[in-house]
């Protein structure tokens, strides 16, 4: 740093006398001489590391004082100097450097870096800048707790997107240890506070995967007296593997979020959450997360489709083509849906749509053709 430091203010001693050398001093001009003064000892300390002087060199190379002429990107030099020693008001001015472009192109991530360095010296108004960068999707990491904490600072203001983001950094492990439980109580005070669909969707989705457990219901009691009396838990008790006490016929593997995710997720569906629609069908077509009902599912994928959700479009084609869900095998309809998916860039629907295509005969493959063009009109492509 101190190195650093002595480059920066030899270029910066050097700027005054550079401009002026091999040129005869104007008439009236002051010799550069007088000038130096000026800010040869505001420099020597900068030099020296002192963190104040850094910050005021920076100010006046920044606004043209001390005899020095405006100059943003040796501002920017002292200002990440004095910063990085730990000036909050450098460090602020940093950022805005970055996020305004000035000495230097501009970039919203290391502003936002500059301003989390601001936040963590002290700055609210660097916490809160940083906070909304990160939302932005300006930012590219967390940080460290103090991250973590500015964010959850906000969401307990009541701030939707600050929840959101919270319990995104949460469930993905972004930067942190990942934390679903937490996550999940977010979404859920999103979604019942604001009635967010996003919220709905997400809490829906992490509650369907939920791993399976167990329980021993004969060892639980819904009435608290006799919970009380017979010395059982009250409420239902979950465990992660089978107890080892239980004996044949005692414990049950269940899955807990099962019921309420799927009524989260179906909310978000009936709102036009298109993945919503594409999760609660797939969920009832394999009758895997959820009880299998392909009348509904083919529904659910099909409100998904008519949104251009690859995905569903595919999977309406998978089904198509075996005869599931419909009345019989279709061919033309499985053409469709994969040319559809195929035009999105979804991977191997192409591949798809030319295999079912070999079985096809002349007026179904014309019919198929036919059918797309129509829809890409309706669409407008």
């Amino acid at each position: 740093m101190r190195i650093a430091a002595a480059v920066a203010a030899l270029l910066a001693l050097s700027l005054p006398l550079a401009e002026g050398a091999g040129a005869a001093p104007k008439k009236g001009a002051k010799p550069a001489a007088a000038a130096e003064p000026r800010h040869a000892g505001l420099a020597a300390a900068a030099a020296n590391g002192d963190m104040e002087a850094q910050y005021q060199l920076a100010v006046a190379y920044r606004d043209g004082g001390h005899g020095l002429k405006a100059d943003a990107r040796a501002a920017l030099v002292w200002f990440t100097l004095a910063g990085a020693e730990g000036h909050v008001a450098a460090a602020a001015e940093a950022a805005k450097a970055f996020e305004a472009g000035k000495g230097v192109a501009r970039d919203l991530n290391a502003a936002g870096n500059w301003w989390y360095k601001a936040g963590t010296l002290g700055d609210a108004r660097g916490r809160a800048r940083w906070v909304d960068l990160f939302l932005d999707g300006e930012v590219h990491a967390i940080g460290s707790r103090d991250g973590i904490a500015w964010l959850a600072e906000a969401a307990q203001n009541g701030d939707l997107r600050a929840m959101m983001g919270l319990a995104d950094v949460l469930e993905r492990g972004h930067g942190v240890a990942p934390d679903v439980g937490q996550a999940e109580a977010w979404y859920r005070q999103a979604a019942l506070l604001y009635g967010d669909v996003e919220a709905r969707f997400r809490l829906g989705r992490l509650l369907l995967a939920r791993p399976a457990m167990w329980r021993k219901p004969a060892e639980e009691e819904w009435n608290l007296k006799d919970a009380e009396r017979k010395s059982h838990p009250f409420g239902a008790v979950w465990y992660a593997a089978k107890p080892l006490n239980a004996e044949e016929g005692q414990a049950v593997q269940l899955r807990p979020g099962i019921n309420e995710g799927e009524r989260w997720l179906r909310s978000a569906a009936r709102r036009g959450h298109a993945e919503a629609q594409y999760l609660l069908g797939s969920a009832k077509v394999a009758g895997m997360e959820l009880p299998m009902d392909m009348v509904e599912g083919v529904a659910w994928l099909e409100a998904a489709a008519v949104q251009g959700h690859a995905e569903a479009l595919v999977a309406l084609g998978d089904l198509a083509a075996k005869g599931q869900g419909f009345y019989a095998k279709d061919p033309i309809r499985a053409y469709v849906m994969y040319d559809l998916a195929a035009a999105q860039g979804e991977e191997g629907a192409k591949a798809a749509r030319d295999a079912i295509a070999k079985g096809m005969n002349q007026r179904q493959t014309a019919r198929a053709r036919q059918l797309v063009q129509e829809l890409r009109d309706l669409a407008g492509l």
